[in-house]
């Protein structure tokens, strides 16, 4: 009988977790949009993700050093310089190793890279709007803010991690 009680009670828990869960929920939503999205930039423009996220990145910012493109792109330092070497071997960016920076190597779009990422905004920019559809604009904004602040405490959950 208690053996019971605890799998109905780890049952329950699950079930918790599964409806109510922030974060299983999150997690879910994220990983629908980030196959979603390789699928659509893989089938329409050739780029995996990370490729796609190095060319915003690049455009957003400029010339970058590949720790700096890794950080602005949010991917880890070996996924961006993969993804670099991809978009170089594609004509979409420049790699250029410097002395002014200590023998960094600073990657730049080309200007096929440029107009990529202008066919990727505009593809980007469709692609929200329908993921986004039935969000009033008040609910994006306020969206938006809650995204920031649970990216800004997910943040500081990882420097507790460090710190520890």
């Amino acid at each position: 009988m208690t053996r019971k009680s605890s799998a109905a009670t780890e049952e329950d828990a699950l079930v918790l977790l599964i409806d109510q869960g922030v974060t299983f929920r999150m997690i879910g939503v994220a990983n629908r949009l980030n196959r979603s999205a390789s699928a659509f930039y893989r089938t329409r423009f050739g780029l995996g993700v990370q490729e796609w996220r190095m060319i915003l990145a690049l455009a957003r910012n400029g010339d970058l050093t590949v720790g700096d493109a890794a950080l602005s792109a949010d991917l880890d330092t070996a996924s961006a310089s993969r993804a670099l070497k991809l978009l170089k071997a594609e004509g979409y960016a420049t790699l250029e190793v410097t002395t002014s920076r200590g023998r960094a190597t600073i990657a730049r779009l080309t200007e096929k890279g440029w107009a990529m990422h202008a066919r990727l905004a505009e593809a980007g920019a469709m692609r929200a709007a329908r993921i986004t559809a039935g969000l009033s604009p008040k609910e994006l904004v306020q969206l938006n803010a809650m995204l920031g602040r649970i990216r800004g405490n997910v943040d500081a959950l990882i420097q507790d991690l460090t710190q520890e």
